[in-house]
């Protein structure tokens, strides 16, 4: 048997090494979109542009929780108490910070500059840390939290209708509401400083 003969065949081996590594570029490629739009960065700025911006506020960190999988800051204004997901912008105490708020109405808190933002998990109207009052089933009185769905841009504009009664299979079924404390940001925006309308730039 000739040398070329008993050669095992490599080819496999390339595939199984091509397809890897194509597993990973598009791996990487969703990671860098996620963060891109996590942080709310400037290039994720000009495909989502920011339409709303409050005043500027005084910022008081007042818990970090940085766990794995559970990563968390709670941060003191004026206005109450910001939830920020994640720990990679916390900003000092007594530093200036703006809530933004993109035509999608995703919504950040950013440093005053516009950079340096956060994703705002959750939002207590006018309440001082610690002081967050809960029910008896543990909801906090006062707190909001988006509940979007999937809705176009103008849709996002005007606050989510009532629930509607719809057929189900075998008994009648009724959209569940959203849960207590969630709600549309166009809602209750104005709570944490950001404008009714759009900025005029962003129009």
């Amino acid at each position: 048997m000739s040398d070329q003969a008993k050669k095992i065949d490599s080819r496999p081996f390339y595939w199984a090494l091509a397809t890897l590594g194509i597993v990973i570029a598009v791996w990487l490629g969703f990671k860098f979109f996620g963060e891109q739009r996590y942080y709310n960065t400037a290039w994720w700025q000009a495909r989502r542009p920011v339409v709303r911006v409050s005043e500027p506020q005084t910022a008081t960190p007042v818990e970090v929780r940085d766990e794995w999988r559970n990563s968390l800051t709670v941060v003191q204004t004026e206005k109450g108490l910001y939830f920020l997901s994640g720990t990679k912008y916390i900003p000092s105490a007594g530093t200036q910070v703006v809530v933004q708020a993109n035509d999608h109405w995703d919504i950040y808190m950013c440093a005053a500059n516009g950079q340096r933002c956060m994703p705002i998990h959750s939002f207590c109207a006018n309440t001082v840390w610690p002081n967050v009052k809960r029910d008896e089933k543990g909801r906090a009185e006062g707190c909001y939290a988006p509940y979007l769905g999937p809705k176009t841009a103008a849709e996002l504009e005007t606050p989510p209708p009532p629930p509607k009664p719809r057929g189900g299979p075998g008994k009648k079924q009724k959209d569940l509401d959203p849960p207590v404390g969630m709600s549309h940001p166009s809602e209750w925006a104005s709570l944490m400083g950001l404008p009714a309308q759009m900025t005029p730039a962003a129009k």
